[in-house]
């Protein structure tokens, strides 16, 4: 894992020297490596950190520089691999995969975004809006790093829970939703945002999270089913 967590540093570090980190956000299961740096290395925060290594490029970026992703990743010795048939991109190290996403709104078009600034393209999935629209930025050993805002990672893992495959995926993401959602409760300021953030997600959305939460976590469900929960 140490082997996992150095290279990880460094991608994120080569990104950062190549002054394109700042445009990205840091999503999946690596964003817990930085809320345990965001709330003082607290041993109650989740740490699973997978194989993959998700970016998120908010919708609407506009790069001011170019840089050739594959060339940068290549020198750390990560390898090209395109998914076919749609021909997704992705970078794969024997410790390591990186992959780079965007928002997909309505019925989606089931081909990757061209993003020509940086050589690559980037699969579209639902519900990363979720995602990008609350960030927070955490800063650890030179690095700035994006990720999404604690409350707005729980509420996504509860929706994504329902949508997996595989048992162990869902049963995992469930658990994560689980520990760091109930450990946002004890902060007043966490408990705010967490209303914040759901409150106004559309309507279907909200029934996702709140059948995802209610065998799971009573403490979560009871606390956004109360509209006024976020004032006391």
């Amino acid at each position: 894992m140490e082997k996992r967590e150095d290279l990880f540093l460094e991608v994120l570090r080569s990104l950062q020297t190549a002054e394109i980190l700042k445009y990205l956000i840091l999503i999946g299961s690596w964003s817990q490596y930085f809320y345990r740096i965001h709330f003082n290395n607290s041993a109650e925060i989740p740490l699973l950190r997978t194989l993959d290594m998700d970016f998120l490029v908010p919708a609407g970026t506009r790069l001011k520089t170019e840089v050739h992703i594959p060339e940068l990743l290549k020198i750390l010795d990560f390898e090209l691999v395109r998914h076919y048939p749609a021909g997704y991109m992705k970078f794969v190290h024997p410790d390591l995969a990186v992959e780079f996403l965007v928002s997909e709104t309505g019925r989606g078009t089931g081909k990757p975004s061209e993003i020509r600034n940086l050589h690559i393209n980037a699969q579209g999935l639902r519900f990363l809006s979720l995602l990008g629209n609350k960030v927070i930025t955490v800063k650890y050993r030179g690095l700035k790093v994006i990720v999404p805002e604690p409350a707005a990672f729980v509420l996504h893992k509860f929706i994504i829970a329902t949508r997996r495959s595989r048992k162990e995926k869902a049963a995992r993401d469930t658990a994560v939703a689980v520990e760091l959602g109930e450990f946002i409760l004890r902060a007043e300021k966490e408990r705010k945002k967490l209303q914040e953030i759901f409150q106004p997600l559309p309507k279907k959305w909200r029934n996702i999270i709140l059948a995802s939460a209610e065998s799971v976590s009573p403490e979560l469900h009871e606390f956004l089913t109360q509209p006024s929960a976020s004032k006391k």
